[in-house]
């Protein structure tokens, strides 16, 4: 079956990205009107794993596509080099069903021919670095790593290639058929059956994934509906960048559960008469955005939005100027308190104004949240201690206020100082305060 490229979001294939989608981003296709609100149902009799996944990301992506017909294919350089890479395998193995056996050359001229024929201009290419060039070599060797792994393709019997499967499903009373593409379907053995899905992504998934994906599971419920001597049929995923090829199977349980799931979703679809949008990450791949009710806006709103973002940004700028002010206001701070202190003054004075200085003893201790080891440490000695009762549920530093004012009896305060003797992170700091009086300007004579 024909997929999507890497980062390609899931459930539509040949539907790629656009790069820089915006507000003003625009897709090649000339815009279409929008439907009506409102529409009557969705009469259609087919689905496929790519249609039930449109409609779980975007009910409204969904009825654009499925219901109002609105078609805009957008082709990339990784979908061309998806589908160039299927129709070179899809042509190496219908020769094999009719006895030819094909080279990696013969092969490569295949994918070099769809290359050719399906490169232009208007294919999209979200990496501008990489030029044709390098994405039609990157689709040599996905040929190359399938050829190394399973040359001279004789592990099984091909049935089919691009084969047509699918079953029947009751849905409300009515009858409904899911099927779709599979991209080859094998025979290893009387009974068993293997269903091939050949995958160009830059990315590669876990197990856990794959047992849950519910298309090539979906293929598994057709194969055993056309094939009612399949006893067995195992989900092959072959990623031909990485060389590697992935396994899965589903249980008899898990094919009923599935069957109820698609029916469920099928018959939420028969009774959507509105298909709203839904909102997501997925939205800035999609290629009906610029008609979606979710993103359009009046003139005014777009006018509003505009002189929001341009506030934001002068907010934006005031906020680091401001924490520059701060910083640089901090250091001058410190140079004054440097000063004062070295010319025993607590004044200083200007045309503006004048500054002044003081200073009052303090603790600096550690805190339970910028350093609770030490916190706990210091509290651990308090235990020890008969102040613990009293100081447990005050603040550590306003029980060292109080040994400074006076406020413990001398039994305490006794206490409390052989604590602070013997802990080394409680030290005796000088704290300086600056403020700034500004001088009242003088009224002017009338």
């Amino acid at each position: 079956m024909r997929r999507k490229p890497a980062g390609q979001p899931p459930g539509d294939e040949g539907t790629p990205p656009l790069p820089g989608l915006g507000s003003s981003a625009r897709l090649p296709a000339g815009p279409a009107p929008e439907p009506a609100a409102h529409i009557e149902s969705d009469t259609s009799r087919k689905f496929s794993p790519s249609k039930l996944d449109t409609y779980k990301d975007c009910p409204r992506r969904y009825r654009f596509r499925y219901v109002d017909g609105l078609r805009r294919r957008v082709e990339t350089a990784e979908t061309l080099l998806g589908s160039c890479v299927h129709r070179a395998l899809e042509w190496l193995y219908a020769g094999i069903i009719h006895g030819r056996e094909s080279s990696l050359d013969e092969t490569l001229a295949v994918f070099d021919q769809a290359w050719t024929a399906g490169w232009s201009d208007a294919v999209l290419n979200r990496h501008k670095e990489y030029g044709p060039q390098h994405h039609q070599a990157a689709g040599r060797d996905c040929i190359r790593n399938y050829f190394q792994a399973y040359a001279p393709f004789r592990q099984d019997a091909t049935l089919a290639v691009e084969k047509r499967v699918g079953f029947p499903l009751s849905c409300d009373g009515e009858e409904v058929r899911i099927e779709g593409l599979v991209d080859r379907l094998s025979r290893t053995g009387p009974g068993a059956y293997e269903v091939h899905d050949y995958k160009t992504t830059a990315t590669l998934p876990g197990q856990a994934e794959l047992d849950q994906d519910w298309q090539l599971a979906i293929y598994d419920i057709s194969v055993r509906e056309s094939w009612p001597d399949a006893r067995e049929v195992a989900l092959v995923w072959h990623f031909v960048r990485f060389g590697q090829t992935m396994r899965s199977r589903r249980t008899d349980q898990q094919r009923r559960l599935l069957r109820e799931e698609i029916a469920a979703l099928v018959a939420r679809i028969k009774r959507d008469h509105v298909f709203a949008p839904r909102r997501g990450p997925l939205c800035d791949w999609c290629e009906y955005r610029g008609i979606c009710p979710a993103w359009k806006a009046p003139a005014e709103a777009s006018a509003l939005a505009r002189e929001y973002a341009v506030l934001d940004g002068r907010r934006r700028d005031l906020r680091e100027k401001l924490h520059d002010l701060e910083v640089q206001a901090r250091q001058l701070e410190d140079e004054i308190v440097k000063q004062a202190a070295a010319c025993q003054v607590e004044r200083l004075t200007c045309a503006e104004g004048d500054v002044f200085v003081s200073f009052k003893d303090d603790y600096h201790v550690p805190t339970r949240t910028h350093a609770p080891e030490l916190y706990e440490a210091i509290e651990d000695r308090l235990r020890e201690t008969p102040l613990w009762k009293r100081a447990a549920h005050i603040d550590l530093h306003r029980l060292l206020q109080g040994y400074d004012r006076g406020d413990w009896d001398e039994a305490s305060a006794r206490l409390i100082a052989e604590v602070v003797a013997g802990c080394a992170h409680i030290q005796r700091i000088r704290k300086a305060t600056v403020r700034l009086h500004r001088k009242k300007e003088e009224e002017e004579p009338e």
